[in-house]
């Protein structure tokens, strides 16, 4: 298997079918060996019959009983992923899907490769409200401070991994919800991959169900978490 592509979803019955038919039908004309997870983080709509509903062997599901959270979802999905390159996407498709060609060969030098819209290159063609841009960069720069980390932009929803780097940093992974993705980076430069941050065309979806002070409140509670894990060894 050359490819695994995981999507974490909750409660995405208006878009999962339309979702893996595009990468399907994208990854259909490709001459490599691939794989759709779809990680459904306990959703309580039609998001996990919709999928079982390909038929295909291509197309997997991996449910989680009840909601924990997006890095669980994701967690889940990246253990049973068998590619020895993997790659995570969000269902609403933010980031376009031919980014994957540019993210395998970059896997071929790189650990990790992360989607980044700070980076030169990189273009927003539909920006955030103001209100969550802005509060997106105040968590990378928090989390800058407490991790130590050089990486510029942690919440876009598109990183790859080589299949060790994978097994080693979500074997590892502890954080459930909204910090995951600081997780996920701080991991990796522990371990010491090489990590490189690829520019993304990225688009804002309207069709958002995420309250901000909730995020808040619970990503700055895991950002600590992440230092007081790190000094109780629990990433060793």
């Amino acid at each position: 298997m050359q490819l695994s592509l995981i999507i974490p979803a909750y409660n995405e019955e208006k878009l999962i079918r339309g979702t893996i038919s595009k990468f399907k039908s994208f990854l259909d004309k490709k001459g490599y060996s691939w794989e759709i997870i779809v990680a459904d983080d306990g959703s309580r709509d039609k998001t996990s019959q919709i999928v079982k509903s390909f038929r295909n062997p291509k197309v997997k599901l991996v449910a989680l009983g009840k909601n924990q959270g997006k890095g669980a979802a994701l967690k889940a999905g990246f253990l049973t992923a068998q590619g020895e390159y993997q790659i995570f996407s969000d269902a609403d498709l933010s980031v376009p899907i031919e980014t994957l060609e540019p993210f395998l060969q970059k896997l071929k030098d790189f650990d990790v490769v992360i989607a980044s819209r700070r980076v030169k290159g990189a273009e927003i063609k539909v920006h955030q409200p103001w209100l969550r841009e802005n509060m997106g960069r105040v968590f990378t720069a928090l989390t800058q401070i407490l991790t130590g980390s050089s990486v510029v932009d942690f919440t876009c929803g598109f990183k790859g991994f080589t299949k060790e780097a994978a097994k080693q940093i979500f074997g590892r992974a502890l954080i459930s919800r909204w910090a995951y993705d600081a997780e996920i980076v701080f991991l990796a430069e522990k371990k010491g991959f090489r990590i490189a941050q690829h520019p993304v065309s990225w688009v804002n979806r309207k069709d958002t169900r995420v309250r901000l002070n909730r995020v808040v409140l619970e990503s700055l509670r895991d950002l600590f978490a992440i230092r007081v894990n790190e000094m109780r060894g629990r990433y060793d």
